[in-house]
């Protein structure tokens, strides 16, 4: 692709491996349409806008990936929205998986309840590496009550599926304190799984906000819970998980898996964010809290790809400089409504207060050096 000197790009890739951080990787929405109706997201509120936006086609994906290829990125990751909902989903990991080249790393999250006619088979044969399986509950009743419907056998059966095929499997559970035991049910599938299960804190965002209050525990409270697991637990590395978000993940004696935790309402985490996130229309954000957006359209168009990529490198250097940063990560803030609307030149979010203090799992994982 042509654009600024490749100079440039040398340039930003050393200076970025001075910072010691991981390298970026892309993070695509591949839709907004969902079918289920989970109580923290609520996707049916918000409309489908299916092909009317004209979402990114396969060959746009296979052409992101392939500059993106050249700058060192190795990894990407669908999620949506439901991203097995898409009729192309299979051209969309093969595209992926093309344009990234050899040792490139997929993934996937869904909710587990595949289509009719799409397998983990499929999806594996397409490229696809690894699989993020988002289960609430194990009780079929109750995870549908969470989710909206839905079978958690069917989820449990994917996830089987997945490990059949030697694919890495992390199990995603969001903590709400109606059904924290549910959480613990769902975490104990790592005791005869080789799964990274993480536990989720609830975040302050969209329709989440109704439940917060109510519904919201933290990782120190969880922690205390599962005392006993953690006693003698040794330490997965990440690199060993194919993890490359901050927090630890946790393997209690003579378990198969490890427990981690995504804390991003107790615990600051910007420092080590390293996801580019792309829209399904294909607006690319290297930061939520500032408006560093680009729209890759016009760089597909003109084929400009590398000073598109040029742009959100070097956004993502400057950004834990970001002033609108003060102690709080939204990770998932507007990945998940494509249609959010950001003023020019103004940061996403109004400067928040400054956090009067770090939980207790923060100051732990600040003392263990594991968030820089």
């Amino acid at each position: 692709m042509s654009g600024e000197p490749h100079g440039a790009r040398t340039e930003l890739l050393r200076a970025f491996a001075g910072t010691g951080r991981n390298h970026p990787y892309l993070a695509f929405a591949l839709n907004s349409l969902c079918n289920r109706d989970c109580t923290f997201c609520k996707p049916r509120r918000a409309p489908d806008y299916g092909h009317r936006d004209r979402p990114l086609t396969p060959a746009d994906y296979m052409a992101i990936a392939e500059e993106a290829s050249a700058w060192g990125v190795l990894k990407a990751h669908c999620s949506g929205g439901e991203p097995t909902l898409r009729g192309d989903i299979l051209d969309v990991v093969a595209a992926l998986s093309k344009g990234l080249g050899t040792g490139a790393v997929i993934g996937l999250t869904s909710h587990g309840n595949l289509r009719r006619g799409l397998s983990v088979q499929a999806l594996h044969e397409a490229g696809l590496t690894y699989l993020n399986v988002s289960l609430h509950s194990l009780d079929p009743g109750r995870s549908a009550e969470i989710m909206g419907g839905g079978d958690s056998n069917e989820t449990l059966a994917t996830i089987d599926a997945a490990l059949a095929l030697g694919m890495r499997v992390k199990v995603n559970c969001v903590l709400q304190r109606s059904f924290l035991e549910d959480a613990f049910g769902v975490a104990e599938l790592a005791k005869r799984r080789p799964v990274a299960v993480r536990l989720v804190e609830l975040q302050r965002i969209g329709p989440a906000k109704e439940l917060f209050p109510r519904e919201f525990v933290a990782e120190a409270e969880v922690r205390g819970h599962l005392q006993t697991w953690f006693e003698g637990a040794g330490e997965v590395p990440r690199s060993e998980l194919g993890v490359r978000s901050p927090g630890r993940y946790l393997q209690p004696p003579g378990w198969e898996g490890s427990i981690g935790f995504i804390s991003n309402s107790s615990c600051a985490t910007c420092s080590d964010a390293n996801r580019i996130k792309i829209t399904p229309t294909g607006i690319a954000r290297p930061c939520i809290l500032r408006n560093r957006d680009i729209e890759l359209k016009p760089h597909l168009a003109d084929r400009t790809l590398t000073a598109a990529f040029t742009h959100l490198f070097r956004a993502v250097l400057e950004r834990n400089g970001n002033e609108a940063w003060q102690g709080f990560h939204y990770v998932d803030y507007d990945l998940r409504w494509d249609r959010f609307e950001r003023l020019k030149g103004a940061s996403a979010l109004p400067l928040l207060p400054t956090a009067s203090g770090m939980s207790a799992c923060c100051s732990l994982r600040r003392n263990l050096g594991v968030d820089q």
